[in-house]
């Protein structure tokens, strides 16, 4: 994983689009998409920093920190619609 910053990222997008998918919405998803790629972002600075890089540890902790970033962001995502729905209908748009 050293050289290769950008397919380690590819589990976050995949990961945070199903856990949108799940939310339901196209924000959803978007958001979900964000959240698993800034958690997997994150995961494979911590696991360089670490010298973790090229393990089943590091894969694992790749897909895990981008499920829980992707859940988090596709919960955000899904609130946010609801909460421009209701807006809109209070407006009586």
């Amino acid at each position: 994983m050293n050289d290769h910053f950008w397919p380690s990222l590819y589990p976050g997008i995949i990961v945070g689009l199903l856990f949108g998918l799940a939310g339901g919405g196209f924000l959803s998803m978007l958001t979900g998409a964000a959240g698993g790629l800034a958690g997997a972002a994150a995961t494979y600075f911590l696991i360089t920093w670490l010298g973790l890089q090229d393990s089943v540890v590091s894969l694992a902790a790749l897909i895990g920190a981008a499920a829980v970033a992707g859940y988090v962001g596709a919960l955000a995502g899904s609130r946010l619609s609801q909460a421009l729905a209701k807006r809109s209908a209070r407006s009586g748009r």
